[in-house]
């Protein structure tokens, strides 16, 4: 009986000890890869983050500007085209057009401090705008051209803090991302300057040498 019982026992000695393997390997397999890699590539590559991060917060800084000044400038034509049509058209007409031209002016002044806001504002623009026709076919392209851009606000300064968070990360000597990483952040950019965004890759890959998933 005593034998018996010891049977039993290394059982369930070795069941644990299996359990306790397959968690190891499974959490191996969760874990983010470690790799030490040597420190002049790692300090190249460390620049190279630095600079992509750098240039595309410039580029966003850029595009903010062109799409707010060209929406500056074509909104002025719209309050002079608007003024010349008050005379023809009634108070419906004028009271529309001054709630939209506050609107507009409300997104001007603000965008800089809560673009979230200023693009609220230039949709109701839009909106009060159906069946009236009060706002031109330039001044439209020129709000749908500032949406544009703030649908890809957020996640070109989120891929630029990434970026920097990764050469931060190389400082170290370690790596612990993966190609994806970046992959799947870039797809929702909309960087559409081929230079940058070939650039951004090429320094991520030097980085993380295993490239995207």
């Amino acid at each position: 009986m005593g034998a018996i019982g010891c049977r039993c026992n290394d059982g369930d000695a070795d069941a644990t000890t299996e359990a306790t393997a397959e968690d190891d390997v499974v959490q191996m397999a969760k874990a983010p890869k470690m790799v030490q890699k040597d420190k002049q590539k790692l300090e190249d590559a460390r620049k190279k983050l630095v600079s992509c991060a750098k240039a595309l917060r410039a580029r966003v800084a850029k595009d903010q500007l062109e799409v707010w000044k060209r929406a500056e400038s074509e909104f002025g034509v719209q309050k002079m085209i608007w003024q010349s049509l008050s005379l023809q058209r009634g108070a419906k007409h004028q009271g529309t057009a001054a709630m939209i031209e506050s609107k507009l002016e409300f997104a001007v002044q603000t965008h800089t401090k809560d673009l979230a806001a200023a693009v609220e504002a230039l949709d109701l623009c839009l909106q009060r705008n159906q069946g009236l026709d009060l706002l031109g076919l330039a001044t439209i392209e020129s709000i749908e051209a500032i949406k544009n851009f703030a649908l890809h606000a957020d996640s070109r300064q989120e891929l630029a803090k990434m970026l920097d968070k990764a050469a931060a990360e190389l400082s170290s000597g370690v790596v612990s991302r993966r190609g994806a990483d970046l992959i799947n952040l870039l797809a929702d950019c909309g960087i559409q300057e081929p230079k940058l965004e070939a650039a951004i890759k090429a320094a991520w890959v030097a980085a993380y040498d295993d490239g995207p998933e």
